[in-house]
């Protein structure tokens, strides 16, 4: 998959733009502030339709607008020559795919892949549980349907069941509700299970050969309760009731799992260098990246927000040399490329939300 063009209107501060994107190399430079990255947030929104750095449609929408809109030109392996059309609401969203309205959120997302490799990443070794979790369900979600409704689900049923335990509903009305919870628990962990394995087949060779220094990267999937069958979740649920009763909320669960990731064995949060943790952050991206051809037979589009900004010169050097010379990269700087690389890119200036290139 290739961007030919994009189109935005108040998205952030991109108060109307369009900029023809029909290379496989895009670099937007410019100063910081500029709307660099609120361009690639607006691309990387073809694929689910949520912003990579927040969750709030609010949040995206330009000062005195009602909505956020971005059209999509581009060109699919499977179908062709597709435009797409998003509107982002304070109240929702909505797409059309060739001009056709797609009713359902699930129907769409994972057609259009996107990849993000960010400098906000290192959270991903750094950061929280909930960072972590929330990296892996983000490419989950893309690559498999089911993956996302079930998310969907249970993410509305742990919601109603904490207001439940904050209303101190008796526990006949907690226990009958929560038999709707156990169904899409047991989807979300055995498909994080089987997608992890697959995946981490990948970015273990990706790493070896992006660190070149006997690195070894394993990531393994933490539960907070052991869901092999039918009726686990509910009998975990069962056993804290308790604590969850005094504490209002539910402790146990797909919410509360987590992606531990090690370097030789080791905590990457506490053991690896700032550039050791970036390597891991974009093996993780590439790994996906092949993960997708792999499964799908077509590429997805790679997003590089200052992607590279701790590395060495050897690392950098390495990562350019293991993309696949057919992927459609669109990167940010503050500065363009060396003169040795620009012939590459096709160059973009950014200044006040306005692109030049």
């Amino acid at each position: 998959m290739q961007f030919s063009r994009i189109s935005v209107s108040n998205y952030r501060n991109i108060r109307l733009s369009r900029l023809e994107l029909g290379s496989p190399r895009v670099f937007l430079h410019g100063c910081n502030g500029q709307g660099k990255t609120n361009l690639l947030e607006a691309l990387g929104l073809v694929t689910a339709l949520r912003p990579f750095r927040t969750h709030e449609n609010r949040v995206v929408i330009g000062p005195a607008a009602s909505y956020a809109e971005i059209a999509y030109e581009l060109e699919h392996e499977n179908l062709g020559e597709t435009q797409v059309r998003a509107r982002i609401k304070k109240s929702g969203k909505e797409v059309w795919i060739d001009g056709e309205p797609v009713k359902r959120l699930s129907d769409f997302v994972g057609r259009f892949p996107t990849v993000i490799l960010s400098s906000n990443d290192l959270q991903l070794t750094r950061g929280t549980p909930g960072n972590r979790r929330r990296f892996f369900d983000a490419f989950i979600c893309g690559v498999d349907r089911e993956y996302f409704k079930a998310l969907q689900t249970f993410q509305k049923l742990l919601q109603e069941r904490n207001a439940l335990l904050k209303r101190n509903e008796p526990k006949a009305v907690v226990s009958a509700f929560e038999a709707q919870m156990d169904e899409p628990a047991l989807m979300i962990c055995k498909i994080r299970k089987e997608v992890l394995d697959t995946l981490m087949e990948h970015a273990v060779d990706v790493h070896r050969e992006l660190s070149l220094e006997g690195e070894s990267l394993s990531v393994d999937y933490s539960r907070s309760g052991e869901l092999e069958k039918a009726g686990d979740y509910l009998r975990l649920l069962d056993e804290n009731r308790k604590r969850d009763g005094y504490l209002q909320s539910t402790g146990k669960g797909p919410h509360r799992d987590d992606f531990v990731i090690s370097l030789n064995g080791m905590s990457a949060d506490d053991f690896a260098s700032e550039g050791q943790q970036r390597s891991i952050t974009l093996s993780l991206s590439l790994a996906i990246i092949e993960y997708w051809q792999n499964r799908f037979g077509f590429r997805p589009v790679a997003l590089a927000d200052d992607a590279l900004g701790e590395l060495d010169s050897g690392r950098k050097d390495r990562f350019w040399s293991v993309l696949d010379k057919d992927l459609q990269i669109v990167a940010t700087g503050t500065r363009p490329p060396s003169s040795r690389e620009k012939e590459d890119w096709k160059m973009v200036e950014v200044s006040d939300g306005e692109f030049k290139g």
